[in-house]
């Protein structure tokens, strides 16, 4: 970077391409260059059905809305690589990888055991009411019949 910017005002133009290459980003930047081209690169509905993720040890990692898409680009995979490295002036890519979406590889959630309600018998009701009726602020009172009540009378139906 030259000197004596740091005491001048310049324009951002101007010394942005001097802090760029002074920083070894020139290789990074032209590598993620065709990334806003992904339509132009990619041609007809294959470009709407995906997208460039990221670029790991020369390896671009392209999100496919669904398998077929996956197949279907996996065809074109030589004629995307040399589209995009074509495009590139200092970096090449060297293999495209293809993934679904995040959501879709966890793992489904197994299926949750229905509740059902039954009211617990009044006597027992009653006895648990005289046991709590020495705590003397009725919130709190309250709040643990409510508590004692709802977990005697929420049952998990088995399916």
């Amino acid at each position: 970077m030259k000197k004596g910017y740091r005491n001048q005002t310049c324009a951002l133009a101007a010394v942005l391409p001097d802090i760029i290459s002074h920083k070894g980003w020139k290789v990074k930047l032209d590598m993620y260059s065709f990334f806003p081209d992904w339509e132009q690169i990619v041609a007809g509905n294959a470009a709407a059905c995906s997208r460039p993720l990221k670029i790991k040890k020369d390896t671009l990692w392209v999100e496919v809305e669904n398998s077929s898409w996956m197949q279907q680009l996996q065809y074109e995979k030589y004629q995307i690589l040399a589209d995009i490295n074509a495009r590139l002036k200092f970096s090449r890519i060297k293999d495209i990888k293809f993934t679904l979406p995040e959501g879709d590889r966890k793992e489904p959630k197994p299926e949750r055991a229905r509740l059902t309600f039954v009211s617990p018998d009044p006597q027992e009701v009653e006895r648990f009411e005289k046991q709590i009726e020495s705590i003397e602020d009725d919130r709190t009172r309250k709040a643990i019949f409510w508590l004692w009540y709802l977990s005697r009378s929420c049952k998990r139906k088995k399916r």
